[in-house]
């Protein structure tokens, strides 16, 4: 099941939104995954958590939403969290690329949304 058959779930924790991704984040989604987590952020918001803990998979297109997002959400000082699962491929492939040097990483979804919460 990839993102477009899946959709991806919304919450709101205050000010921060999660969004729960599950499937395959590749080239086929990257595009419509980057429009929608870009118009789901407001200037508002203290933080964005993606949940990647129901992804089973993630290519360089992927890897490069979430960069772009993390360099988007800086420049409005909103905080960006991400929820990875431990062992697999997805954590393999985000820690190769170093994706804690843009976000905080967790492995639940309280302690992302703690972190993004916080006043620096």
């Amino acid at each position: 099941m990839n993102l477009e058959e899946s959709g991806l779930r919304v919450e709101y924790y205050d000010s921060v939104p999660v969004v729960h991704l599950a499937g395959d984040i590749d080239v086929v989604q990257a595009g419509r995954l980057r429009d929608r987590l870009l118009t789901l952020v407001q200037n508002k918001d203290a933080g964005l958590v993606l949940d990647l803990s129901e992804v089973r998979y993630i290519d360089s297109s992927g890897v490069n939403v979430m960069f772009e997002l993390a360099e988007r959400l800086a420049e409005g000082q909103i905080k960006f969290g991400v929820v990875i699962p431990e062992g697999g491929l997805v954590e393999r492939v985000l820690d190769i690329v170093d994706i804690r040097s843009v976000a905080s990483a967790h492995r639940n979804v309280g302690d992302a949304v703690g972190a993004v919460s916080t006043v620096a």
